[in-house]
Formats: structure tokens, sequence, C-alpha cells
């Protein structure tokens, strides 16, 4: 792969909060964790765990989505609704007694950046949530095996169009939607960057 095909998979592994409302399969599922598992971790420790789900799996994706909070800035919408939804997820667990290394929380950070880049190589769309219920784990069976939920990437084909923008705008760094639901997405220049 040349670096413009790089970048343009970085550019395209943007936010996506609603999705075409069909089910992500299990094998495709597996096969992001799969890709994940090739990823570095600290001292090569491999002490991530991950939990999928798929839409397939109505009552088990419902409970995932139930817990999940979606879009700070947004104040006015409150998440995908039916024909929406995401088509699964993968869910990154740590054992309970290292939720807090920051070690992990790094590993849990380049899983779930591979997890988003490989699912885009796939043409899905991808969401990071770090903000939902503290009651997942317990829902899913996670936290009786010893782990705590660290992340939760919900997954989908693209249902929205998202636009990245300079950063030079009265909206600042913070995202928005227009009237035609095209989501915005601000972005500092290079320049902006260096130091």
């Amino acid at each position: 792969m040349d670096s413009e095909t790089f970048d343009q998979l970085v550019k395209g592994a943007r936010t996506y909060r609603r999705y075409d409302g069909e089910p992500v399969g299990e094998d495709v599922l597996r096969g992001l964790v799969d890709a994940v598992r090739f990823a570095p971790t600290g001292n090569n420790m491999q002490l991530l765990r991950f939990h999928v789900v798929s839409a397939d799996d109505t009552a088990e994706a419902g409970k995932v989505f139930s817990h999940l909070h979606w879009a700070g800035a947004l104040k006015d919408w409150d998440g995908p609704v039916e024909g929406e939804l995401p088509g699964g997820y993968v869910i990154i667990c740590l054992p309970e007694k290292l939720a807090e290394n920051p070690v992990r929380l790094i590993d849990v950070g380049i899983a779930s950046q591979t997890v988003v880049l490989a699912a885009a190589s796939r043409g899905l769309g991808a969401c990071m949530h770090k903000s939902y219920d503290a009651c997942l784990g317990d829902e899913l069976g996670l936290t009786d095996a010893g782990y705590v939920v660290s992340m939760v990437v919900s997954l989908g084909g693209r249902g929205e169009k998202v636009v990245l923008e300079p950063a030079t705008t009265e909206h600042g760094l913070t995202y928005w939607r227009e009237a035609d639901g095209s989501h915005h997405v601000p972005k500092l220049s290079l320049d902006d960057l260096l130091i």
C-alpha cells in the first residue's frame, strides 16, 4: 500500500454514528479482531480480550445499544434510530485488576484504532465509545469472567456523509451537522500541530 492510499484510508476512518441498518456478520467481526491481534501491545503481553456482537443476535445487540451514549456535542440528538442502528460491535476488555493501568489503556487505544482502520478497509463505518453505562459488562457476563469493558466499537455500513473541515469556522473544534444531515468534523492544519 502506498502512502497516498494509506492517507485516504485514515481519512475514511472517521467516526460514523449512523449506519445502513444491515447486520455485520460474526465472521467479519472476528476478522477485525484477527487484524488486532497483530497490533503492538506493551511488553507484548496481549492482555486484551474481545467480545463480538452481531446485530443478527438482536437480544445481545439490543443490550449493547441500550447502554451506549452518542455524540456529546450534538445536544439534540439521542443516537441512531431504527434503520440506522449499528450492524455489530467489538467490545474491548481488560482484566479487572488492570482496568486503570496506563500502559494497558494505551493498548486499548491501539486496538481500537486498529479495529476502526480494519473496518474502513472493508468499507465499514465505526464509532469508538468510551461513554457507556457501567453495567454493560454485567449485562454481557464479562464482569463474572473477570473483565471490564474498556471500549466499545460500533460498526456498520456507512449511513451518513462525513465531511472533514478546516478548524477555521465558527465551530472551532466542535463537530456539527448541517440541515442535510451531513456530519462535519473540523481538523487542525499540519502547521497547527507542529511545534
